[in-house]
């Protein structure tokens, strides 16, 4: 049976009561029906660790005993990057929910020259609240407890100055499979894909430049999600633990 796991954005310690906000409380005894005295188990995203709590409802009010801590083993060895060219807004959300259960660490998106429709200043803080709220949801399900970093840059020439993998690939139809051109212990990846569209030769360019090695995919064309979890998954059964 899968354990019930619930995100909370605050200090976790054996042997506190900690307070439930309004809407983990609905979920854990309005949607899950969990009954007073029920195991369920909090993480926050700061270390790779479970822990086991009893929930206690008293009238309205919901709280959590925290009766152990269970260190997990989830989290990938391989440090792993996704930078993604903004696309639409469920398909930048399906990147971010599979990459995130495949185990990526950090995911880059930038307004690409080919972005339908360029993220603005002003929707940026409602928009990575919104992602990483996408990501939690994907941390609960899949049993990881470190939260993916997501940032978001206004272009790509702030996205590859920031790329954090010491090995570097753009995907391309040009490139060679990705599979034979990963080397044999890289301690990080990052992986450079555009939008629907894909990248302008001005950006292919640009990350030459930036030293990514153009690797692809096959010969057929993957959509944008589709390419970034495709890629992630080669590179976690090669390198990673999936």
């Amino acid at each position: 049976m899968r354990n019930t796991r619930v995100f909370i954005e605050t200090g976790l310690v054996v042997g506190d009561v900690i307070e439930l906000d309004k809407a983990r409380g609905h979920y854990l005894k309005n949607v899950l029906r969990l009954k007073p005295g029920a195991a369920f188990f909090l993480f926050n995203g700061r270390d790779a660790i479970d822990y086991e709590a009893r929930l206690i409802i008293e009238g309205k009010r919901l709280t959590a005993e925290i009766l152990a801590a269970r260190p997990l083993t989830t989290e990938s060895a391989l440090s792993s990057e996704i930078i993604q060219g903004l696309g639409r807004a469920d398909h930048v959300d399906w990147t971010i929910q599979k990459t995130t259960e495949l185990g990526v660490n950090r995911i880059s998106i930038f307004n690409a020259a080919r972005t339908q429709s360029t993220l603005k200043a002003a929707q940026l803080e409602k928009k990575l609240a919104h992602w990483r709220g996408v990501a939690i949801s994907a941390c609960e399900q899949c049993g990881r407890a470190i939260v993916p970093e997501i940032e978001f840059h206004t272009g790509l020439e702030p996205a590859l100055a920031a790329a954090a993998g010491c090995d570097k690939l753009i995907l391309d139809f040009e490139g060679e499979p990705l599979a034979s051109n990963l080397q044999l212990s890289p301690s990080s990846i990052s992986i450079l894909l555009g939008p629907e569209g894909g990248l302008t030769d001005a950006e292919i360019g640009l990350a030459d430049e930036a030293e990514f090695q153009t690797v692809s995919l096959g010969p057929r064309v993957l959509r944008m999600e589709t390419a970034a979890t495709a890629a992630l998954a080669i590179v976690q059964s090669s390198l990673g633990n999936i």
